[in-house]
Parts: C-alpha cells; sequence; structure tokens
C-alpha cells in the first residue's frame, strides 16, 4: 500500500480538532505553506470518518481527546475509510503508555500541541513520506524532539 502523497502534488491533510481557537490557528498557518493542504477539517470522531472516505487524506492530525471520544480509538476506523492515510495524533500530553497505543492502533506518530509549529509541519511532512515520528521514547524508536 502507498501511502506517500504524490510528487507533484500537496499533502492532502484531514484536521480532527475540536477547539476552535487552535483549529482556526492551524488553518491560518496551512494557508501559508504551499506544500500541504487541508482538504477537510472535523470537530470529532463522527465527522472525521466520514470525511476520511470522502478526501481520501494523505495525512490526518488527529486530536486525541475529542468530544465523542479518545482519538486513538478511531485510527482503524479512519484507516477502514481511508487505507492509504496515515493517522498522526496531536495531543496536549502523552507519555509512553499513549505513544505505544497509538503505534499499536496502527497510528505513524505522535506529536505534543507544545512544540513549534517548524515541528509539526516536519512532522506532517516525514509522516506523509512514510516515517513514524514519536514525540516521546519509545523503545526501538527515537523520539522526535
Amino acid at each position: 500500500m502507498d501511502s506517500a502523497p504524490s510528487a507533484t502534488g500537496p499533502i492532502r491533510l484531514l484536521l480532527v480538532e475540536d477547539h476552535a481557537q487552535v483549529a482556526m490557528a492551524l488553518d491560518a498557518a496551512f494557508e501559508t505553506v504551499p506544500d500541504i493542504e487541508l482538504v477537510a477539517r472535523a470537530k470529532g470522531i463522527s465527522d472525521a470518518v466520514p470525511a476520511a472516505g470522502e478526501h481520501q487524506p494523505d495525512v490526518v492530525l488527529l486530536d486525541r481527546r475529542l468530544p465523542d471520544g479518545d482519538g486513538i480509538d478511531a485510527i482503524a476506523l479512519l484507516h477502514e475509510q481511508s487505507p492509504g492515510c496515515r493517522v498522526l495524533v496531536f495531543t496536549g500530553g502523552a507519555d509512553r503508555a499513549v505513544a505505544d497505543r497509538v503505534a499499536a492502533a496502527g497510528g505513524a506518530g505522535l506529536l505534543l500541541k507544545a512544540g513549534l509549529l517548524e515541528d509539526l509541519l516536519d512532522t506532517i511532512r516525514r509522516v506523509a513520506a512514510g516515517e513514524d515520528s514519536f514525540d516521546v521514547d519509545l523503545p526501538g524508536r527515537p523520539a522526535r524532539r
């Protein structure tokens, strides 16, 4: 299964974030980034799953704490709707146990919201290119800081 974005087009991104201010800030940031196209936004799992099916994103940037559940539990559903997508969990706090859950669920990475925008963009690009990228230490996986 080839999940890498087209060499001629931007990375297609689905943003799943329930906090309006965070979503608006990310939306504005992505407007200035030519190689990442925000194809859809969702506020929860119930919106994200059909959006993944409709838009077939390269990367899903998925908040962990959503009004209708834990984002990690939605990774398999997102993959069912968009088999080629790579899921990057974006959360306010995590430890190795959370990162292990993301990896076990089929997630491509975990990134803390406290990081810099450039780190987020770099991680999205790396995940889209097929790399896994976890922001916390995992055995056998280098930490991305």
